[in-house]
């Protein structure tokens, strides 16, 4: 897929950070969230049961349609992080701030700005600056979140279960001894599952699926007896050369 080199500059950058948050996840480049129009994920860092998405905003890019895919994200996702250039910042003060306090900077759009305690761990600047410039956590990682607290959030069974293809609906069906055939169809084949498994075992289901699955531009398939902590190491984010243009 050929991008722009701000987008590929932020991409990497993303993907490097995942790798230490999450290691052992794979990381998948524009996961289609079937069900949920044609929304797709930039980057996806898949663990063994948990889904981490992140939308990219380029210094290119316009915030018009960030509503309808964190809508969407929310959905089949654990945590959905905004990774945006600067330029779709703004600063933000309380009214009762002095002329001393030093402005927090917020995402220019509203369902952030403003929200002090609500999503800090939700926003990550590009560039990423070297310490959180949030007022009750400076010192800390600008991009960061707790693999515990933060990917508590469950998300709606159905709509994870809507993202896998029929021969993977097919695969957990008979996994869970579900009666299915040839012939069952996706939805069906999803009302079962959503039906008869729990909670944890559809987020399950759903990451041994995409874990596994051949896409266009992830890591390397990681299988379920397969040790996932040797998939990719961690990599310094570069600017490199990407398709569609010369090095």
């Amino acid at each position: 897929m050929t991008r722009s080199f701000d987008e590929q500059e932020i991409r990497n950058a993303v993907v490097f950070r995942l790798r230490q948050l999450m290691p052992g996840a794979r990381i998948v480049h524009e996961l289609n969230v079937a069900g949920q129009g044609t929304n797709r994920i930039d980057v996806a860092a898949i663990g063994t049961e948990h889904i981490v998405a992140v939308e990219i905003k380029s210094r290119k890019d316009v915030l018009k349609r960030l509503e309808e895919q964190l809508k969407a994200f929310n959905e089949v996702s654990h945590l959905v992080i905004v990774a945006a250039h600067e330029k779709h910042f703004a600063d933000y003060r309380e009214p009762y701030w002095d002329d001393d306090h030093t402005p927090e900077r917020h995402l220019n759009h509203p369902i952030f700005f403003g929200k002090r305690f609500s999503y800090r761990k939700n926003v990550w600047r590009y560039p990423k600056p070297e310490k959180s410039d949030w007022v009750y956590a400076r010192g800390d990682d600008a991009w960061s979140f707790d693999r515990f607290k933060d990917l508590s959030r469950i998300p709606r069974a159905a709509s994870m279960l809507e993202m896998l293809w029929a021969a993977e609906l097919q695969a957990e069906c008979r996994r869970h001894l579900i009666s299915c055939s040839q012939r069952s169809t996706r939805g069906v084949m999803v009302r079962d599952l959503a039906w008869n498994l729990t909670g944890k075992e559809v987020t399950h289901a759903v990451c041994r699926q995409l874990r596994q699955r051949a896409f266009a531009e992830a890591d390397a398939p990681i299988y379920p007896d397969q040790p996932a902590a040797a998939s990719q190491p961690a990599q310094e984010p570069l600017s490199l050369p990407f398709e569609g243009t010369t090095a």
